[in-house]
C-alpha cells in the first residue's frame, strides 16, 4: 500500500471514529429528551471545544430532577442501554459528584456526570454544547474551570512531601529483606509523589492528576530525569533510581516549601536516609 493510499485510509478511519462518537452523542440526546427525569443535558470536552481527534472520549452531563435523582442512580444501566452498549460501567464520586465512567462495545470511552437542578455548575468547567434544556436551566450559564482551593492544594503538597519519605523507608526495608518486587512498588510510589510535586510546582491552581497528561504538565526536562528512574528489577538500577528521585525531590520540595511557607521534613529525611544506608549500603549526602 502506497503512503498516499495509507494516509487516505487513515483519514477515512479517523472520520469514521469521529462520526461514530457524534452518533452516540445524538442517541444520548434523544434518550435524554425522551426521559422525563432528565431536565437538561450537554456535552463538554473536545466535542464542545472543537479539538476532536480519533482518541477523544465523551464528556457527557445530565441534570436530573431532584425527586427522581436517587431512582435514576438505581436505573442508570437501563438508561445507558437505551442509547449505547456499555461493556464497562462504574460509579465514581471522587470529585464530589456522581459520575459514571464507561467503555462502550465499539471502544468509545467517556464519563456521564450527574447533578440536580439546584446545584450543577460544579460538575463541569469550560465550554459546553447544549443537547437538551427543557426548563431553560442552561441559558447563559457559565461553567467555571474547577480548581482546587488553596487549602486543598496545600494539604496535597504536605501529603506528598511527607509520604515520599515513608515510601523510601518501606523501600529500604524491602530491599534489606531481598524483596525486590515489593521495593519496586515503593519505587513507583516515590516517582508518582515526585510527579505530583512537579505538577503543583508548575501550576499550583490545577488538580494534580498523577500521570494524566503528564507530558504537558511537567515538561520535557523533568520527564528526562524521571526516565532515568525506570529501573529494571535489579539492585544497582533500583538504587540508582532512588538517588535520582531523592535529588529531584529535594530540588522541587525545597522550592515549594520556601514558596508556600511549609516546613521541609528534615528530620524524616535524615532518619530515612540513615535507614537506606543501613539496609542497602547506599549513602546519599
Amino acid at each position: 500500500m502506497s503512503s498516499t493510499l495509507a494516509g487516505l485510509v487513515g483519514a477515512l478511519q479517523l472520520q469514521d471514529d469521529i462520526d461514530n462518537r457524534h452518533q452516540i452523542i445524538n442517541r444520548f440526546q434523544v434518550a435524554c429528551q425522551q426521559d422525563d427525569r432528565v431536565l437538561a443535558a450537554f456535552v463538554g470536552g473536545s466535542f464542545a471545544s472543537g479539538a476532536v481527534d480519533e482518541f477523544s472520549d465523551l464528556d457527557l452531563y445530565a441534570i436530573i430532577a431532584s425527586e427522581a435523582y436517587d431512582q435514576f442512580l438505581v436505573d442508570h444501566r437501563e438508561f445507558f442501554e437505551g442509547f449505547s452498549e456499555p461493556v464497562f460501567l462504574e460509579h465514581f464520586d471522587g470529585f464530589g459528584f456522581d459520575m459514571y465512567v464507561f467503555i462502550l462495545a465499539d471502544g468509545t470511552q467517556g464519563e456521564l456526570a450527574l447533578a440536580e437542578p439546584e446545584q450543577f455548575t460544579h460538575i463541569h468547567g469550560g465550554p459546553y454544547k447544549v443537547l437538551v434544556d427543557k426548563p431553560g436551566l442552561l441559558e447563559d450559564v457559565d461553567f467555571p474551570w474547577q480548581k482546587p482551593t488553596s487549602s486543598q492544594q496545600l494539604d496535597q503538597l504536605r501529603k506528598h512531601l511527607d509520604w515520599f519519605w515513608r515510601d523510601l523507608s518501606l523501600f529500604s526495608v524491602a530491599m534489606g529483606r531481598g524483596r525486590h518486587w515489593t521495593a519496586f512498588g515503593y519505587l513507583q510510589s516515590m516517582r508518582l509523589r515526585c510527579i505530583h510535586l512537579l505538577r503543583i510546582d508548575k501550576d499550583f491552581s490545577s488538580w494534580s492528576n498523577g500521570y494524566e497528561k503528564v507530558e504537558a504538565a511537567v515538561g520535557k526536562q523533568a520527564l528526562q530525569q524521571l526516565l532515568k528512574t525506570l529501573a529494571k528489577l535489579q539492585t544497582k538500577q533500583m538504587l540508582s533510581a532512588v538517588e535520582t528521585l531523592v535529588a529531584l525531590y529535594r530540588r522541587v520540595a525545597l522550592r515549594l516549601t520556601e514558596q508556600y511557607s511549609i516546613p521541609y521534613p528534615h528530620a524524616a529525611e535524615r532518619v530515612v536516609l540513615n535507614e537506606l544506608a543501613r539496609a542497602t549500603g547506599l549513602v546519599i549526602g
